[in-house]
């Protein structure tokens, strides 16, 4: 009784070469290694500018926006003071009311500089989270094609092992 080998189904095909496999795989891992340096940087880069952006907006309303908001409650204040008493002249709560708006378009000038920052730095981390997810398929399609070739490279030595015990 014959025994038939359902694994090779060319028995007669040459055996791969085990150098030109490992050269190849080689070649392609170190391509992924360079993509991958490319992508990591990307995003090692984007998530820097959304931190950065992150942390001068919150500075940025510490220093300048707090202290005009604090200022514009103190003259909204004196102005409602100076209507109730009417001790005032009403030169003066015309200019205490301007005051007050000047400050307010200031302020609103302000927050929508704010918001369009905290839309850059989300973008930013939107970004980096996609290059990241790019990097982590780079990274097992790299861990595949190894695998592969190792396989090949096993199944070579596999076919050279029966073709040797097939002549003896």
């Amino acid at each position: 009784m014959e025994r038939k080998n359902n694994m090779n189904p060319q028995p007669n095909s040459p055996a791969p070469n085990a150098g030109a496999i490992n050269e190849l795989a080689k070649a392609a891992v170190h391509s992924h290694r360079i993509k991958l340096r490319v992508l990591n940087t990307a995003a090692f880069v984007f998530g820097f500018v959304a931190v950065a952006a992150s942390i001068f907006t919150v500075a940025f309303y510490e220093i300048k926006y707090l202290p005009k908001q604090r200022e514009m409650i103190e003259l909204s204040q004196k102005a409602a003071d100076l209507a109730r008493t009417d001790t005032g002249s009403t030169e003066e709560l015309a200019k205490g009311t301007a005051k007050v708006l000047a400050h307010e378009v200031i302020l609103t000038y302000v927050t929508s500089m704010g918001v369009t920052l905290v839309a850059a730095a989300v973008g930013a981390l939107g970004l980096g989270t996609l290059v990241l997810v790019t990097v982590v398929m780079l990274n097992r399609r790299v861990a595949l094609e190894q695998i592969n070739a190792n396989l090949a490279q096993i199944s070579g030595q596999l076919r050279q092992l029966q073709s040797r015990q097939g002549s003896q």
